[in-house]
């Protein structure tokens, strides 16, 4: 079971997992300025000497094989035996492929995409989100990129064995990054409690997440109430918790096509699409979607099942981010038709509802 260790200034309990682990070498694994900012690296250093850790950083933002790899020879070398990622979702999708790879790494590339088993090195992973949005500490999940093509590997050793859940850590975020991590997070929560994969068990996280985020969100992004950031990164990581079980659907198996050739931050991406699906979702009245979205419309305060939509559309906008997929490259009817067609198929199969020709091609507006 994972160790959890939730609270504002939690960040300061580390030494708690290191009594735990008792690791010799430890492999940071964080992002270049934001170890700093968040004030994490004050707590890291706190309780781990120089000669106790190394230090990786040199990675894109979305994971890439090539990187991951340069960090699976660093660790090699150091003969590390503990895992510690501090950072945003990359980074802890980093840090979960180097463990996945770090015992094969001849075998990387069929690990990536699920041909071969990712075997366990033995080596804890502990993860401390700077970022309230992935919700990846708490998945057996990490995207990779090889090239433009996106994978999601999935394998039970890369769940962390302790996470670290600190709100302060998200403060020095700027409002934009809040907002669409944040985004993601809330995304993750409805999706996941719609999806065929879903149990009772995921709709309860993802019900909660929803909640949570929808009252957070405005929040961090207007302002650095502490306590709100807490929320928040709590609310990230159930809708974690809520997509380890029933995985995403259609929002997120159309999302990568735009972050891989528009360079729009994934939980903008996302929202592309979402708000759209979602009406399409309320207007199936399906007898057994229709209570999800009976109960997501009242937790998102949509006053109109035909305006679903549009008062998503609003949200999002209040947020600073935007929603018009034109806007942010895809400016042309060739290039939107190009995106309809880059989905996760696996994702889109776990959407309950089958959404059309006619259907995509009003989604991204080649009708």
């Amino acid at each position: 079971m994972t160790m959890q260790i939730s609270g504002l200034g939690s960040v300061n309990q580390l030494g708690e997992i290191k009594a735990k682990f008792r690791p010799r070498r430890t492999l940071l694994v964080s992002g270049r300025g934001s170890f700093a900012a968040s004030g994490a690296e004050a707590a890291v250093v706190q309780h781990f000497t120089a000669d106790e850790l190394v230090r990786f950083c040199d990675f894109a933002i979305n994971p890439k094989i090539e990187d991951a790899l340069k960090g699976v020879s660093f660790a090699r070398s150091n003969a590390v035996d503990l895992i510690l990622a501090v950072g945003g979702g990359s980074v802890l999708d980093m840090a979960k492929l180097i463990k996945a790879f770090i015992s094969k790494p001849d075998r990387a590339n069929d690990i990536a995409e699920g041909k071969h088993k990712a075997l366990d090195p033995g080596i804890p992973l502990v993860a401390t989100p700077t970022t309230a949005g992935s919700g990846s500490e708490a998945t057996h999940f990490a995207v990779v990129y090889k090239g433009t093509s996106k994978y999601s590997l999935a394998s039970p050793i890369i769940l962390p064995d302790a996470t670290i859940l600190d709100g302060n850590l998200i403060q020095s975020n700027s409002s934009f990054q809040k907002a669409v991590n944040g985004l993601d997070a809330l995304a993750q929560g409805i999706e996941s409690a719609w999806a065929v994969g879903a149990t009772e068990e995921s709709r309860a996280f993802a019900f909660e997440a929803v909640k949570l985020c929808w009252t957070a969100l405005p929040k961090i992004v207007d302002s650095s109430r502490a306590e709100d950031h807490q929320t928040m990164i709590e609310a990230a990581h159930l809708a974690g918790k809520a997509i380890n079980i029933s995985k995403t659907t259609a929002a997120h198996a159309f999302s990568y096509a735009f972050t891989s050739h528009h360079a729009v931050p994934h939980g903008q991406a996302v929202w592309l699409t979402l708000p759209a699906i979602f009406q399409r979702h309320a207007d199936a009245k399906l007898p057994a979607l229709s209570p999800v979205i009976e109960k997501l419309t009242e937790l998102l305060s949509i006053k109109n099942l035909s305006s679903c939509q549009s008062e998503l559309e609003a949200f999002v906008a209040s947020l600073g981010v935007e929603t018009d997929m034109s806007t942010l490259g895809a400016d042309t009817h060739e290039k939107r038709r190009f995106l309809s067609t880059q989905v996760n198929l696996e994702r889109l199969s776990n959407n309950p509802v089958n959404l059309t020709e006619r259907d995509i091609a009003e989604i991204f507006k080649l009708a």
